[in-house]
């Protein structure tokens, strides 16, 4: 009987709604072994991950404590753009290299942030249920902005948001954008004029937000932020929950602060069937999807176990979320 090279660790058995076969099979090219547990604590992957020389991982926290304690493990893949379960840091200093998959839906996110735009915009929510208890007529209409000649804020402008602006402008929009991290010069290459954070949400009709959840970003939208909007504006947001302090934008919602939201993403995952966000009729509401489409996803789990690969036969991920790590591991260049 062959024995298994090495052993990866797959720590959400749901695996996105999808079965491992794709992973199991790229990774059996190199002669791993892909095992599955349900793992919710670090505790619980300290356990499972003893002699595991990778780690596929979507949502179990993987933190100072848990990298100290794997004494195996070369790398963890991520699947997806956010690295919000992991400590970096703690990683690097445990030499454990971290690699994600940043670009397998940026097209898609883009397309969710503008349908998200368009159905608040035209109160989408709420004349779809009017019509549905029986009603019919204009009486819901008013007030509804334009879309064309608005403005869009774009909070974050990386690869996704960019996408957006590239697309808004088809509808119209003008777009401007926060981003300390950007040059004008990468903002003009899509039609992105970069302002300061108070100024861009005093002047949207649309706060996109695209920024990754951080210690600086937690509850970037609070109160303090939705009293700078207009009345009038609509916060889309496609990026992550606790972004918004969301006692403080339903507080917004109610009082007339703001005048809608359409939201892929919340502080608590899943909702509380009792958040008073379920009970607006001018919050859209969706489960966390705005990454989906059967492409991206099939994208998404071939190219987690590629990467897995590639650090595992002694070569950098072609995604290294944490170059410092660079210092304390000798990996090739990828292939």
């Amino acid at each position: 009987m062959t024995q298994n090279k090495f052993r990866v660790l797959h720590t959400d058995p749901d695996n996105l709604g999808a079965s491992l076969d794709v992973e199991s099979n790229t990774l059996a090219q190199i002669g791993a072994e892909l095992i599955s547990v349900d793992c919710r604590t670090e505790d619980d992957i300290i356990e499972a991950g003893q002699d595991a020389d990778g780690i596929l991982n979507i949502r179990a926290p993987i933190r100072a404590k848990a990298a100290a304690a794997l004494p195996n493990c070369k790398v963890v893949v991520r699947y997806g753009v956010g690295i919000d379960t992991l400590d970096p840091q703690a990683l690097t200093d445990n030499s454990i290299v971290i690699a994600n998959v940043p670009d397998f839906c940026w097209e898609e996110v883009s397309n969710h942030a503008l349908m998200l735009l368009l159905a608040s915009a035209k109160k989408l929510i709420k004349l779809d249920n009017w019509v549905r208890e029986g009603n019919w007529g204009r009486e819901l209409l008013y007030p509804m902005g334009s879309i064309y000649g608005q403005t869009l804020g774009l909070v974050a402008c990386g690869n996704i948001a960019r996408a957006v602006a590239r697309k808004a402008h088809v509808f119209g929009l003008d777009v401007i954008g926060y981003d300390p991290f950007i040059s004008q010069e990468q903002a003009d290459e899509v039609g992105i004029k970069l302002v300061p954070f108070e100024e861009l949400l005093e002047r949207s009709d649309y706060v996109s937000l695209h920024t990754p959840l951080t210690p600086e970003t937690h509850r970037l939208m609070s109160a303090e932020q939705f009293r700078l909007m207009k009345s009038s504006a609509f916060l889309i947001n496609t990026s992550r929950g606790p972004v918004v302090d969301e006692s403080a934008l339903i507080e917004a919602l109610q009082s007339g602060e703001i005048a809608g939201a359409g939201l892929d993403v919340f502080e608590k995952e899943p909702v509380d069937p009792d958040n008073p966000l379920l009970k607006m009729d001018n919050v859209a509401i969706l489960p966390h999807t705005a990454s989906y489409s059967d492409n991206a996803f099939d994208l998404l789990h071939r190219r987690v176990g590629e990467e897995m690969v590639r650090v595992l036969t002694g070569h950098w991920p072609l995604n290294l979320v944490n170059p410092a790590v660079r210092e304390k591991v000798a990996l090739k260049d990828p292939t």
